[in-house]
């Protein structure tokens, strides 16, 4: 039998009330989303006054992280290769869920993809981008966790019963 990890709910609302309180210290309004390693939901929020677009957006980057199983700075760097090879874009990629915007950690725990974070909302200024409070959400995760934007595509992401 094999046994698929992933992020707790717990560990979901961990990272969203730690991002949201972060954006109210700094007076401002983000969506976050926190999604397993098949991109779907576990939980979401949406502050008050964002507009719904930017929880849309914060799906499709959590999304697009835990897909590539890397962060959407590496999706970026993908994209820029494929395009050398003549790729048109992400519509060649058959899937209208991805997407190469910035703010979308995919999250690794012993050598395994086990989710993705993201965020959408934050402005361009310096504390306040979407990367900055992705970075706070995924920080949110403690000890044992990392992401890259490298390609997670070597590790197995299943384990044996026996391991889990």
């Amino acid at each position: 039998m094999l046994v698929q990890r992933s992020l707790s709910l717990e560990d979901a609302q961990r990272v969203i009330n730690a991002v949201i309180e972060s954006a109210k210290q700094k007076d401002w309004r983000i969506a976050v989303v926190v999604v397993d390693r098949t991109g779907e939901l576990i939980a979401c929020a949406r502050m008050d006054g964002r507009a719904a677009r930017f929880l849309k957006a914060a799906h499709r980057k959590a999304y697009s992280a835990a897909i590539f199983e890397m962060d959407t700075g590496g999706i970026v760097k993908f994209w820029k290769r494929q395009e050398e090879h003549g790729h048109r874009g992400p519509a060649d990629w058959n899937d209208p869920m991805l997407t190469t915007l910035p703010g979308g950690v995919c999250v690794v725990h012993d050598g395994k993809v086990v989710g993705a974070v993201a965020v959408a909302g934050g402005g361009g200024a310096p504390g306040v981008g979407d990367w900055d409070f992705a970075e706070e959400a995924f920080r949110a995760l403690g000890e044992g966790f990392t992401h890259s934007d490298v390609m997670h595509q070597d590790k197995p992401v299943y384990v044996s019963a026996t391991e889990a």
